[in-house]
């Protein structure tokens, strides 16, 4: 799968833009704030049908103008041959967002995850490491979503039924009553959905990690060994008492303490957790090599290669570092490549090094212009 040319519309700060890309690595170039993420961020949401940076669609628009649209024509290979698939994007305020392929707008944006998958990189990424477990968990949900539709459906309606007991607790709590046969239904309702997602989630941890490991010793020529470990209090056959057991702090709390919702995943760098002992630079590696093996592992199991999105990926990264990198991304296996750089010399000499195949262009206020190498010398 690549993404052969991309239109905008209207989006964030760019006008207009059309380009003709490169089925290898695209390099963005040009100073801060110029709009380099944003076109990333449109291929974003291309794919995933919403943006990385900001999930209110209205506030991606351009300022002063009523819409947005973002275009992409695919090469999908189907069957030995490739077909071309259209897909838009567009948003107009005041209106339901639209998702079109090949002219069908989607009933569900749901139904369209996975179909053309795309994973960013991004200093936001930083998170993973600092934030709390939501944001692991979001991850984690995110990549399993993308090829298990099944798992997406439980998910949806797992979390619907914690809002519906969370409503009913706090009801208890401002009336002051409280009846453990009205938590029951929900309760019933539940732990299958929990049991099967914590079931899922394990399953994933245990495919992905060698992954993970495998891509992040190429990054750092098996210097440092990692891990991550799921940490769940759900556990097939025993959720129902651990429901029960938790009816004092539920109630007390007035919200649901325990269940699939509060799963998290520690990232270990050796023996220690990465967030107290891993340097910025050690941290970065990290979260490359776990969004370079996400794109591996959704490549395998949609069947399709993944288009990866980094953004601003080299600071805190030293030279050996991005070296290895460029030449991780030249493989076949990592498919097609957009990268962001303030520095208009610095990923075409790396790239040309490791004779990967590349376009480049100039963002400005003017603009996306492509650009040619003995150009890229005179930025």
């Amino acid at each position: 799968m690549r993404l052969l040319r991309l239109q905008l519309l209207d989006f964030k700060n760019h006008q207009e833009v059309g380009m003709s890309l490169c089925g290898q690595v695209n390099c963005l170039l040009g100073d801060n704030g110029t709009g380099k993420t944003n076109v990333l961020d449109a291929v974003h949401y291309l794919g995933n049908a919403k943006g990385y940076f900001n999930p209110i669609d209205s506030q991606n628009i351009r300022h002063g103008q009523p819409s947005f649209m973002v275009e992409g024509i695919f090469g999908v290979e189907e069957g030995g041959t490739t077909e071309e698939d259209r897909v838009v994007c567009a948003v107009v305020k005041g209106q339901k967002k639209v998702l079109k392929r090949n002219g069908k707008a989607y009933a569900k944006l749901a139904d369209h995850i996975g179909r053309y998958p795309v994973v960013m990189i991004a200093p936001a990424d930083a998170g993973l490491v600092h934030d709390g477990s939501e944001v692991r968990r979001k991850w984690m949900d995110q990549v399993i979503s993308q090829y298990d539709r099944p798992y997406l459906d439980r998910l949806i309606q797992y979390h619907h039924l914690v809002q519906q007991r969370n409503n009913l607790l706090r009801y208890f709590a401002e009336n002051r009553v409280f009846d453990e046969e009205q938590l029951m239904p929900w309760d019933e309702r539940m732990v299958p959905l929990a049991e099967a997602i914590a079931g899922q989630r394990q399953a994933f941890i245990e495919e992905f990690v060698p992954e993970f490991q495998r891509v992040h010793g190429e990054l750092c020529q098996g210097k440092e060994t990692v891990g991550l470990t799921l940490h769940s209090k759900v556990a097939e056959g025993a959720f129902a008492g651990a429901l029960r057991e938790a009816r004092g702090d539920d109630r007390r709390l007035r919200r649901s303490t325990v269940g699939v919702h509060k799963d998290d995943v520690d990232f270990s760098l050796g023996d220690h957790a990465l967030k107290r002992f891993g340097s910025q630079g050690q941290q970065k590696t990290f979260l490359l090599a776990l969004r370079l093996a996400q794109v591996e592992h959704l490549a395998r199991r949609v069947g399709r290669r993944p288009i990866l999105l980094l953004d601003d990926i080299f600071d805190k990264i030293d030279a050996h570092r991005a070296g290895a990198l460029m030449e991780v991304l030249g493989r076949a296996r990592f498919g097609q490549v957009f990268i962001s750089d303030t520095d208009s010399e610095r990923i075409p000499k790396l790239l040309e090094a490791a004779e990967v195949p590349f376009d480049a262009w100039w963002v400005d206020a003017e603009g996306v212009v492509p650009l040619a190498s003995a150009e890229l010398q005179r930025k």
